[in-house]
């Protein structure tokens, strides 16, 4: 019986949320439920938590929020959108629930971004996401914890509901097999990783945040900053080959063109060892390779810079790999042209970790010429 009257009542709750741009009232919610309405109002505070009259309250102002966040429609069409023929009335109850009245929450209200990806892009902007995966996060803004909350649970499994509470307005990601689940929740936004992170990533965030003109600006900025350092470079007259080699564990991987290479061989225009080269002609989004050291004198270069994961197993197979001779009569190393650097701030692959990449490597460089 009491399970039956329950369903009873969450019928009127789903009913409530499919009309809510109608005038319902309390007896004609009773009368679905085949009950009197005071019977039904204390039956529905006990499964539901709260009155009929409050909970259909909250549901107009919750759909108001949403309506105001899209911008396309006057405060007084959303008030009879969510069921209220005053508006005036209206703007008291939203008030009264939000704080600030619709105008102003209108006003100023900046779009709840949740980044599950490129969260980087949108601080740059100075736009704060309110979700975030943290296990994405790197480089230089790492800071994310003050600001955004972790939508990723334990196994780094995506918490679907933590997201849905945090009410976005746009959600953004790479895993296209998301997007049926993410698209129920808010706006989505698929974007492809291959992507060249300067010129295609940033102008579609700068396209989705009004910020087109920041964006333009940054990248002459940045066009203007490797253009310089090219210059200092050639004039040092450093050599023109340089390569990536990443160890972790036991482990070493040489990188292509993307990622850890995009400061070096497209913003500095460093030449690839020639076995990238081609590998990158083959496949134009060639990542990287897994190698032995036997393989280093295919992926000779003039310097080569060393990005070390922070853990024993990598130290000692660093120190390993350095006693052999293969390494000694590597060219980068015959000239002191090896450089270490941080993998937390080399992993990253927005463009300000990039221009900071860049100016990181032709910092190292050229100091050995000073």
């Amino acid at each position: 019986m009491a399970a039956d009257a329950r369903k009873r009542i969450e019928a009127t709750a789903a009913y409530m949320e499919r009309h809510l741009n109608e005038p319902v009232t309390r007896e004609t919610l009773a009368a679905l439920a085949d009950m009197n309405p005071e019977h039904y109002s204390r039956l529905f505070r006990k499964y539901i938590g709260t009155s009929p009259i409050d909970y259909m309250t909250e549901l107009r102002i919750t759909r108001a929020k949403s309506l105001i966040r899209q911008g396309d429609l006057s405060i007084v069409a959303i008030a009879r959108q969510v069921g209220f023929v005053d508006p005036y009335y209206f703007s008291r109850r939203f008030k009264q629930a939000v704080g600030v009245s619709p105008s102003l929450y209108r006003l100023h209200r900046q779009k709840r971004i949740v980044a599950l990806d490129y969260y980087e892009y949108f601080r740059m902007f100075g736009i704060e996401p309110v979700g975030v995966n943290s296990c994405k996060v790197s480089g230089y803004f790492a800071d994310w914890t003050e600001t955004a909350t972790d939508v990723y649970g334990p196994g780094s499994m995506l918490d679907i509901e933590r997201l849905r509470k945090l009410e976005p307005d746009l959600i953004v990601t790479e895993e296209e097999e998301l997007e049926p689940a993410l698209s129920a929740i808010g706006t989505t936004v698929v974007l492809q990783m291959y992507k060249d992170p300067v010129y295609d990533q940033l102008a579609t965030i700068a396209g989705l945040t009004d910020k087109a003109d920041d964006a333009a600006q940054w990248i002459k900025a940045y066009e203007e900053r490797s253009s310089l350092l090219r210059h200092r470079l050639a004039s040092a007259g450093v050599g023109n080959t340089a390569a990536v080699l990443r160890i972790r564990g036991s482990m070493l991987q040489i990188y292509g063109m993307m990622n850890m290479g995009y400061p070096l061989y497209r913003s500095l225009l460093f030449d690839p060892p020639e076995k990238i080269k081609l590998q990158s002609l083959c496949n134009r989004h060639f990542h990287s390779s897994v190698i032995v050291p036997e393989e280093l004198p295919f992926y000779e270069a003039d310097h080569l810079f060393v990005v070390l994961q922070p853990d024993r197993s990598t130290q000692t197979y660093w120190e390993q790999i350095r006693a052999m001779d293969i390494w000694r009569n590597y060219p980068a190393v015959r000239r002191g042209n090896v450089y270490e650097v941080d993998v937390r701030r080399w992993l990253a692959y927005d463009p300000a970790s990039i221009a900071g990449q860049m100016d990181e490597a032709a910092s190292l460089v050229l100091k050995e010429r000073q």
